[in-house]
């Protein structure tokens, strides 16, 4: 009878191990899947990009004024990345996303012009982003004058680190790729520009062409064109965020 009673208790004692093993790491299992939730919100929050399309509004940029405008152009090309960047999952802050100026945004006084590149300086900080691009054309009393330039802050070692990642990918995906193009390249320079200089994350000012150089102004008009260019850009943060995340 004791044997038995003790056969009993020992059955007894395996199957409450067994299912207290089973709570265990059922409990195991739930916190390990709220932390990787939790991690997966932590990230996105670190998941932001700005793009600044540059001028808008009374600033109409480079251009003429019975021609199509910079503002234009540089908006256009902002909303084909946006659109880029979101497809890979980033959230993506613009600091505008329609054709206004912002220096009613600004808290300082000063010239409408101050105001307005000051407003861009405080969207891109208050919005801490991964990185920042600002879009514009560019311009040159040579008509002859084409291509894309790429520029960061002289002092910014990961300005130029995101600039070289971004030239590469233009140079290969939109030059090599789209147009064809063996022998264009993109450049990139260093300027003390004010979007770059006051700002406190890492980012460029990309002018992705000329137009004042005549084909340069016709192709700058033509979505797809737009499109491989944006396309391009993005492939370049993406290949800036993986080297900067090993």
């Amino acid at each position: 009878m004791a044997g038995r009673i003790r056969m009993y208790l020992t059955k007894l004692n395996r199957k409450a191990l067994t299912v207290s093993g089973a709570i265990i790491l059922l409990i195991l299992l739930i916190n390990l899947h709220r932390y990787e939730v939790l991690n997966i919100f932590s990230f996105m929050k670190e998941n932001v990009i700005v793009i600044d399309a540059g001028h808008g509004g009374i600033d109409g940029g480079t251009g003429k004024k019975n021609d199509i405008l910079e503002k234009d152009i540089n908006l256009q090309v902002s909303k084909k990345l946006k659109k880029e960047l979101i497809v890979e999952g980033f959230q993506v802050i613009m600091t505008r996303e329609e054709d206004i100026s912002l220096e009613d945004l600004s808290e300082i006084s000063g010239s409408r012009y101050r105001r307005d590149l000051n407003a861009r300086k405080s969207i891109i900080n208050n919005n801490k982003p991964l990185v920042f691009v600002s879009i514009h054309c560019n311009s040159s009393k040579r008509s002859t004058a084409k291509g894309i330039k790429i520029y960061y802050y002289p002092e910014s070692i990961e300005g130029e680190k995101l600039a070289k990642c971004i030239s590469l990918s233009i140079d290969e995906n939109f030059y090599k790729g789209y147009m064809k193009e063996e022998n264009m390249k993109s450049e990139i320079l260093t300027e003390d520009f004010f979007i770059l200089r006051e700002t406190e994350y890492p980012g460029v000012l990309i002018e992705v062409g000329f137009l004042t150089n005549p084909e340069e102004n016709r192709l700058l008009r033509d979505d797809e064109y737009q499109r491989q260019i944006a396309r391009a850009i993005k492939k370049g943060i993406l290949k800036y965020l993986e080297e900067a995340r090993r």
